[in-house]
């Protein structure tokens, strides 16, 4: 470039545009786990999964397909908390006085 040439900071590159790289998709192992723990909170329609999904990590899914492999990913870290606080969580009787975490102070006299 000549220095009686202007530097064009908004011209459009000369060079081939950059291809994006394709976004890898969620693996089988990501699905199989994926699957069961869904089984494992009892959530058997697309429907309820997908919704799941939603809440989980911000993603509506018209297809289980449309998952990526990151997605898939921070899913299964959800998934995996939702199971853990659910099984070390006592089975609530609906009976706010009974499901109660802290003793009051008529428990402790």
């Amino acid at each position: 470039m000549a220095m009686t040439e202007p530097l064009d900071l908004f011209a459009d590159p000369v060079d081939a545009p950059v291809e994006a790289a394709p976004i890898p998709m969620m693996r089988t192992e990501q699905r199989d786990e994926i699957r069961s723990l869904f089984g494992s909170l009892g959530l058997a329609t697309a429907r309820e999964q997908f919704e799941l999904v939603y809440v989980l990590i911000g993603v509506r899914l018209n297809s289980v397909t449309e998952l990526t492999a990151t997605n898939a990913s921070a899913l299964i870290h959800r998934l995996r908390e939702r199971v853990n606080s659910r099984s070390n969580s006592k089975a609530s009787t609906g009976n706010s006085w009974a499901d109660r975490e802290e003793d009051t102070w008529i428990d402790r006299l």
